[in-house]
């Protein structure tokens, strides 16, 4: 006389056997989504650093005057951990009626970059122009 209700143990253990499978797939896309979130901070960290820069180079043309670029060398003050932050001042141009620079008046560009020293593809880079009226 054999039971017909219920499971085997057979059955229960192959039913476990695809739940554990299916777990280790969703453990693969929690890791994934891990690293994605690392990097995300990273980037984000790298432009809250270029714009902690940028901000500085305005303060300083509102302070020294658009002129002050021309003989300084501007830097953007020691770097947060883990960051490299670099400021390159442009050459003086004229602004024509085609240039985002206003016609006839004299301006330069300052690019700020902060990168990541641990991974160099992570960086964020700002480019201000500074418009001598």
């Amino acid at each position: 006389m054999s039971r017909t209700d219920g499971f085997t143990l057979i059955e229960l253990v192959i039913v476990m056997l695809i739940i554990s499978g299916g777990m280790l797939g969703l453990t693969a896309a929690f890791s994934n989504s891990s690293k994605s979130l690392t990097i995300n901070e990273s980037v984000q960290q790298a432009a809250q650093f270029a714009q902690e820069c940028a901000e500085s180079a305005i303060a300083t043309r509102r302070n020294f005057t658009f002129d002050w670029f021309a003989n300084n060398t501007f830097t953007c003050g020691t770097s947060p951990g883990g960051f490299s932050r670099a400021a390159v001042v442009g050459a003086l141009y004229t602004g024509t009626s085609l240039s985002a620079c206003p016609n006839g008046i004299v301006c330069r560009d300052i690019t700020v970059t902060a990168t990541s020293t641990s991974n160099a593809s992570l960086s964020s880079s700002i480019t201000l122009m500074l418009v001598n009226y």
